[in-house]
């Protein structure tokens, strides 16, 4: 468990890095738009429009983070007042249903993508697949993160034993 542990780790800082680099991005980008605005009374042509893609890959991406660092949408209160066995069937319930929701959401992400992908975003000019495949990208981290989630769940149900 100990190898899966550190790439779990390793692939959270990854993602928490990634994430945090576009929220920065997405911030200073959103302060110029302003002050580009409402002082110069200009634009960046496309600055918009990259902001929504940002915001895009960073829900996506950060959705994945949540998961890894267990700030998923999860009733505390109600888990931890059941006895500890049952707490952890919960939290693993929990999980498998995030995994199942996020494997139906690459499936159908990947149809989507295909069907639209190729079609251009008008202001920047590139194809649209390159902001969709931020979806299926998150689901994928979800998925791995559930599944190392589930792992160590397991260990902790067995270790009750």
């Amino acid at each position: 468990m100990g190898r899966l542990e550190r790439i779990d780790r390793l692939l959270t800082r990854g993602l928490v890095a990634v994430v945090t680099a576009c929220f920065l991005v997405l911030a200073l980008l959103v302060v110029t738009l302003v002050v580009l605005r409402y002082v110069f009374n200009t634009t960046i042509i496309g600055g918009n429009e990259l902001t929504t893609h940002l915001f895009i890959y960073t829900t996506a991406l950060g959705a994945a983070v949540s998961i890894a660092t267990g700030q998923h949408i999860r009733i505390g209160i109600l888990v931890e007042a059941l006895p500890r066995r049952l707490g952890l069937l919960v939290d693993i319930l929990a999980l498998l249903l995030v995994l199942a929701l996020h494997a139906c959401l690459l499936w159908f992400s990947a149809e989507w993508i295909a069907a639209v992908g190729a079609f251009e975003v008008p202001v920047l000019n590139i194809p649209q697949g390159i902001v969709q495949v931020a979806i299926p990208i998150g689901c994928v981290f979800v998925i791995v993160f559930c599944l190392t989630r589930m792992a160590a769940l397991v260990g902790r149900l067995r270790a009750l034993r």
